[in-house]
């Protein structure tokens, strides 16, 4: 009985993500030409890697542009913080888990969401000077865990993707992709959820989340592999699961900041393969010039 009132406390006190909730060895980051198309969820194990459709569904997410960054985890020491990101709130590690070796966000002792011992350094090395600023505002909300992924990211359009695995949690199962993350500490995201079914975008700024949009029906069952991707034109804003087009929506203006991976109270979710691709938009002036003595 005790233990049950207990849980229901903390549940109450975190809150669900529902639509009233409104407010070793070097970092394995490689360049690479192209990037496969997002794995249908019922990919899972050794083969998600390498079972790739060699053409993109209908419907699906265009493909990608080159000039692409590729975090996969596999010289990352199990056990050990990921090289390629600070691991700012909650307990990140690389593991080795439902056949892929990747990164782990483990809520398994969250207690109300621990900043990384840390703290102070990481904030240093992402912002410089401004390292306190950031640090005042993670410290307001360390019951989302998140980790920064150490690369600027590219100017311009781009398009942010990662696989994740939902293990377990009893609050929350969530998964997501922070980005505008600001030296202040503020940052937008989108998330999914195994518990709930949904998708949501939300902001948080000085240390308040704000639920802008829930889409509903978006499942992404537990203990199966699914791909969250994001795609930054301008201030538009266009959010992809499992290669299928969930939510877009136009935004004040275009986001700027670091990126990263997000996540929620208890969640224990696995990430693997966080890819970052500039995309170009071609524009009226770049299309070439129709000739008709060219025409066949």
């Amino acid at each position: 009985m005790k233990r049950a009132c207990f849980l229901l406390c903390t549940i109450a006190l975190v809150g669900c993500d529902r639509p009233t909730d409104a407010p070793r060895s070097a970092p394995s980051v490689q360049a690479t030409p192209s990037v496969s198309p997002a794995l249908p969820s019922s990919v899972e194990g050794p083969a998600a890697r390498t079972a790739a459709p060699s053409v993109v569904p209908q419907g699906s997410e265009p493909g990608p542009s080159s000039g692409s960054s590729l975090v996969t985890f596999d010289t990352d020491p199990v056990g050990a913080p990921a090289p390629s990101f600070e691991s700012v709130v909650g307990d990140w590690y690389a593991a080795d888990e439902a056949g892929a070796h990747s990164l782990k966000v483990d809520g398994a002792k969250w207690r109300n969401g621990t900043p990384s011992a840390s703290l102070a350094d990481q904030a240093k090395r992402l912002y410089g000077d401004r390292y306190a600023e950031f640090l005042d505002g993670v410290k307001a909300f360390a019951f989302f865990p998140f980790a920064v992924w150490k690369q600027e990211p590219p100017s311009g359009d781009v398009r942010v993707s990662t696989r994740f695995y939902p293990i377990a949690g009893r609050i929350d199962q969530a998964a997501g992709i922070a980005f505008a993350i600001s030296p202040d500490g503020t940052y937008q995201g989108v998330r999914v959820n195994a518990l709930e079914d949904n998708l949501l975008y939300f902001r948080v700024v000085k240390g308040k989340r704000t639920i802008i949009d829930n889409v509903r029906d978006v499942p992404t069952p537990t203990k199966t592999w699914h791909t969250l991707s994001l795609e930054l034109l301008g201030a538009h804003l266009t959010a992809f699961v499992n290669g299928q087009k969930r939510f877009e929506k136009t935004l004040d203006k275009a986001p700027q900041g670091r990126l990263g991976l997000w996540s929620k109270a208890d969640s224990q979710v696995l990430f693997d393969e966080f890819k970052v691709e500039p995309l170009s938009v071609e524009t009226p002036a770049s299309k070439p010039k129709f000739n008709p003595a060219q025409d066949p």
